[in-house]
Parts: structure tokens; sequence; C-alpha cells
């Protein structure tokens, strides 16, 4: 990506200088948009928490996520439901997964590893920029069997996990989490966390997921 190739001085205040950019023989001022909560986008730690794939389960808790570290605050920006087509399933239901707000970290199950493992089997924590430090009391688990209590509610979701239906691949590129772009994004502080519950009624299949957050 170009960076800014020049400035225009502004006199008010301090005299601070203003980015500007060429474009056909002109100079253009550059613009950089913020989110709701005043950060410039693009500018925060981003995260990706992959979960490997599991076979589904009623009432099976598909991971958890937990912010433990102190003064620090997660803000989940995508969340994917992956279906494993490569395993056969026919004529089946598809699941309801509810996301969940929670108040206690997640318990039994596999904890999610750091960024340096290339295991394609394991939970893990990956930076988009390589070098990105995660603090340690920002924690994982797949398929927990213990803790992540439930505080709230916050939304439903559905997986087709037939292999053969076309609604299996989509749902893979269809971002779970109601994008309200110019909105507040749901935010983990201290002490909060969030999880993926599969509904009661049972099915069969196997779905993995993709979790998207920033630190800030």
């Amino acid at each position: 990506m170009a960076l800014p190739n020049d400035s225009i001085d502004v006199t008010p205040g301090t005299g601070a200088t203003v980015a500007t950019h060429t474009v056909s023989s002109k100079e253009y001022q550059v613009v950089m948009t913020s989110d709701a909560d005043g950060q410039i986008r693009g500018s925060l730690p981003a995260w990706g928490l992959v979960i490997p794939p599991a076979a589904v389960g009623a009432s099976k808790i598909y991971f958890d996520l937990f912010n433990n570290q102190a003064s620090t605050i997660l803000r989940l920006r995508k969340l994917f439901g992956i279906v494993a087509t490569d395993v056969a399933v026919t004529g089946t239901l598809g699941i309801r997964v509810d996301t969940m707000r929670t108040s206690a970290v997640g318990t039994g199950g596999t904890a999610a590893v750091g960024p340096a493992s290339a295991s394609k089997t394991a939970a893990a924590f990956w930076p988009f920029t390589p070098g990105n430090t995660l603090p340690a009391g920002v924690t994982a688990r797949a398929v927990p069997t213990g803790g992540a209590t439930d505080e709230a509610w916050l939304f439903p979701s559905y997986l087709f996990t037939e292999e053969t239906n076309v609604s299996s691949q989509v749902t893979q590129f269809f971002n779970l989490l109601p994008e309200l772009t110019t909105e507040q994004s749901i935010e983990l502080p201290t002490g909060k966390g969030l999880k993926v519950v599969q509904g009661t009624v049972a099915s069969v299949g196997t779905v993995a997921f993709l979790a998207v957050f920033t630190v800030e």
C-alpha cells in the first residue's frame, strides 16, 4: 500500500501538518477512519482464534475465549462457523449454535496454543501481523467441559452440516456476527469472555470455528 508522499501545514493550535498524496498531479488530503470506540481502523493488534473440527453434539460447547488480563479489552470483530465437508453426512438436521457472553473461564477440554504452533489439529491463536504479543491473561479452550459460566445470550446462528448442500459451503465465508460497522463492537473487558454452544437438538457432522478479535 502506498504511503502519503507529502503534507500541508495547518496553522491553528500547534501548527501540525496534514498528510497528502498525489493523484493525477493533484494533492489530496489523506483520510483515516475510526471505529465507534475511537480507535483508528486497522491500528489495533488483530488475532485469529482457530478451533479445529469437532463432532456436533447436543448442548456441546465448541470453544470459549476469556479475557483475564487486567486493563485489557478484547473486541470481537468476526466469527465464522466452518462445516467440515470432507466428512460424508446425508439426510441430517442443521444445528443451532448460540453465542453467549461468559463471566468465568472455561475448564477441561484443550487449551489453545500460542502463535508459534503450526499444528492443524489444535486450537490456536495466530496474529494478523507477526510479532504481535498476546497478553498472557487472554486464553481459549476447545470443547471445554466446565466453567464458561453464562452471563448473557447474545445471538443464535444455524449451520447445515450435510456436505452435499450448498449452504454448508457458503457458511464458511459468512460472518455469524451481526456486522454493524458504525456501532460499538462486542466488547470483552477484563473478567469477561464468550463461548459458542450447540442447542439441545442433536445432529451429525463436524464443524470448526474461526474467531477474529482485536486487543487494546
